[in-house]
């Protein structure tokens, strides 16, 4: 079985790299559950964690990461600011409470969680500037390796007027909801899309066509899934609790979708398995659930 490693990369425009494979930490909720998933992920070759202050999960990877015996430097580590924190001193705290919990002095990725606070924010688009601006002094400071964003859409980047841009969006991308503006744009700008939700919240692990094509190649509908979005130039962020799932997800090498597969996972119902979380007008609430 091929494991995902560091070798397996997504360049950013900043000149680091990224890990192509990602493992989701969102949604475990026991402490002791939590430690376990992660040394298994750990176990099974994952080095590239997606965490954030909201999530509940940063003490968890820190300890993980600490009680593996493998270097700090062979992990790619995603933190997040939640969109109630956007002012510039809340930021550098939310970031130092991460790093404390995380048990390191830097992270390789920080991003803003959300575009805006809530509907109403008619000043999103300076509290969206101000936010960045702190990003680019923790940059400077090495608190963070590389700076991005997340749930953004054409219009907020094309708000954000700062003079070093994301390189990183991560977004929900999946078949039957694709975005297709926004990694269109991103992909031009030399932006890395990185998928959440790249199942579609389990709803399209039952999907007929994801099925057909899963096997087609002998492979699970995860692993259909997960492919998909590599082979659109996405990075996925994966999670399980499972071990064997975990290899399953991480086996992504040996099969390839052809041009019919991707046109026909392309064409599955419109909104089929989305999470209805718009970032302009369904922003989430500060609340944990299961991707």
């Amino acid at each position: 079985m091929e494991i995902f490693a560091l070798e397996n990369n997504f360049q950013l425009a900043d000149g680091n790299a990224i890990p192509a494979l990602g493992f989701g930490t969102f949604g475990i909720f026991d402490r002791l559950h939590q430690e376990n998933i992660i040394a298994d992920a750990i176990a099974c070759g994952y080095r590239h964690f997606d965490t954030a202050s909201l999530y509940g999960s940063e003490i968890s990877v820190g300890l993980g990461i600490k009680s593996s015996g493998i270097a700090r430097e062979e992990f790619f580590l995603t933190t997040k600011v939640w969109k109630d924190d956007m002012e510039s001193s809340r930021i550098r705290s939310s970031l130092e409470s991460s790093l404390k919990k995380l048990q390191t002095d830097y992270v390789d990725l920080l991003l803003i969680h959300w575009p805006r606070c809530n509907s109403a924010d008619a000043q999103w688009i300076e509290h969206l500037n101000e936010a960045f601006e702190t990003f680019i002094l923790l940059k400077k400071e090495g608190k963070v390796k590389s700076i991005g964003v997340s749930n953004f859409l054409v219009h907020h980047f094309e708000a954000l007027k700062t003079a070093e841009r994301p390189v990183v969006n991560q977004i929900e991308y999946h078949p039957g909801y694709m975005q297709q503006e926004v990694v269109d744009y991103c992909k031009k700008e030399n932006i890395v899309v990185e998928a959440w939700s790249p199942l579609g919240r389990a709803a399209l692990l039952t999907d007929k066509t994801v099925l057909k094509i899963a096997a087609k190649h002998k492979v699970s509908a995860a692993q259909v899934l997960l492919k998909f979005c590599l082979e659109n130039g996405v990075l996925p962020i994966a999670k399980s609790t499972d071990i064997k799932r975990m290899q399953q997800n991480a086996s992504l090498m040996h099969f390839m979708l052809d041009a019919n597969d991707l046109q026909e996972l392309s064409d599955i119902k419109q909104n089929t398995g989305w999470s209805q979380e718009h970032p302009d007008f369904a922003i989430p609430s500060a609340r944990v659930g299961d991707f």
